[in-house]
């Protein structure tokens, strides 16, 4: 009997879309940063002191909202971008991934419309592609979503999922004027903001504008990670908005886990207030810019023609766009098991108006744009924080390489039609059971 009709439907739905990742994901998946880049003695020092002073409450359980003496640090934190609130309107959550879980629990149901960029963040799709909503992808320029694309979208939206400040996969910010419009848009709405601000303290060359919730949106959240600004493994994050929000995401919480990790919330806040941040996040944009500005100048020397790249402004990832007819997912396929920080760029994008598992069916039709609706596949992601410097020309060469060969290829081989993604069986299957 298969795996499949032995679990309900829901359960059915998250196999197959872990499944399907797990064979489509043979490269390095860059999750982390380079050992260069991480506080090991600073860690180190703070745990012994938590230890040492606050064991009976590091080793014990605290509250489902996290410490407030945390929340309190980060309502501080957050004032300088605008943002005015207090302890009450803050979860700390086990990373922004699982604030984004939570969000999903709360908002959406199966079918439930959500606004995301296009290209937009991996993590957010696999946290959210489990509860089945109708991912919408905007258009998007330079500038960040299209207001009118945005606007036209907007009716009957139950969540726009906007990353403002130095997104990932390009490392862009949304301009201070398109903030201010598509504020005024979403606010005059019945659309829950969800805006991801993961990489927002990793600016470059100046710091970004204040977001959009900042902006007079009430009906919103913003998620952030203090595994980005400290260290990854710590695995805490926060979601902090609108206060009847807060209070369900809590209640949905409790339902899985009863609170986040009191020794690592002791540990992060030992590091807080003896000012880490302010000391380490100046010399962690500089290393980061040093990798970006090495990675940049790589792509020039070797990319060949017809290639091209976003240059970020911040974050800790480059989006590159191949030519036509390139699938990036066949291309990167010979890498294997080498570890480079690569990704292809169909993981990242939702289509114009597809479904939680990309697949075009008989129950969720592409939006008004047929020529640019399905995923793209000429695009890939590179992640810098991973690559020590001295890796930087190495992995360009080879990435040059491949696509040399590709080049060569097209030229000795017929053109042939575009390889259907892996997903678009699961897709089909995942629409059955949810009519059963």
């Amino acid at each position: 009997m298969s795996l499949y009709t032995t679990l309900p439907p829901m359960a059915q739905r998250a196999a197959l879309f872990e499944a399907g990742e797990s064979r489509e994901f043979p490269f390095g998946s860059d999750e982390g940063r380079d050992l260069e880049l991480l506080p090991v003695a600073a860690v180190g020092r703070a745990m012994r002191r938590v230890l040492a002073r606050r064991a009976p409450q590091a080793l014990q359980h605290g509250p489902c909202e996290g410490l407030e003496p945390l929340r309190e640090w980060l309502c501080a934190h957050l004032r300088a971008q605008g943002l005015r609130l207090e302890p009450s309107q803050v979860l700390i959550s086990s990373g922004s991934r699982h604030a984004l879980d939570l969000l999903g629990k709360v908002l959406l149901d199966a079918a439930s419309p959500v606004l995301v960029q296009r290209p937009t963040r991996l993590g957010a799709l696999r946290a959210l592609r489990p509860y089945g909503p109708r991912l919408v992808g905007l258009r998007c320029d330079g500038e960040g979503p299209e207001p009118e694309a945005f606007g036209n979208a907007l009716p009957g939206a139950r969540m726009a999922y906007l990353q403002s400040r130095f997104d990932d996969p390009t490392g862009r910010s949304i301009a201070e004027a398109r903030a201010r419009e598509l504020a005024r848009r979403i606010a005059a709405s019945q659309c829950w903001l969800v805006e991801d601000q993961t990489y927002g303290d990793f600016w470059f060359d100046t710091p970004p504008a204040p977001g959009l919730l900042a902006r007079g949106v009430e009906h919103g959240v913003v998620v952030g990670s203090f595994s980005a600004l400290v260290f990854p493994g710590l695995r805490l994050g926060w979601v902090a908005g609108h206060p009847r929000l807060i209070a369900r995401l809590a209640q949905a919480r409790r339902a899985a886990e009863p609170q986040p990790c009191s020794l690592s919330q002791w540990v992060l806040l030992h590091l807080l207030r003896e000012g880490f941040v302010e000391r380490q996040l100046p010399g962690l944009r500089m290393r980061l810019r040093e990798r970006r500005d090495a990675v940049l100048d790589a792509l020039q020397r070797h990319m060949p023609e017809g290639v091209s790249w976003v240059r970020p402004q911040g974050g800790v990832h480059l989006w590159l766009s191949l030519p036509q007819g390139v699938d990036a997912a066949e291309l990167l396929a010979p890498l294997g098991k080498e570890g480079l920080p690569l990704l292809p760029g169909q993981f990242f994008d939702a289509g114009a108006g597809g479904c939680a598992s990309f697949g075009d069916c008989s129950q969720c039709r592409f939006a008004d744009d047929p020529e640019g609706a399905a995923p793209v596949r000429n695009a890939l992601r590179l992640g810098f924080a991973s690559l020590p410097l001295r890796a930087v020309e190495p992995c360009v060469a080879r990435l040059a390489g491949l696509l040399g060969g590709a080049a060569r290829a097209s030229i000795r081989s017929p053109a042939r039609p575009a390889r259907e993604p892996a997903r678009q069986l699961a897709a089909v299957r995942l629409h059955r059971l949810s009519q059963a």
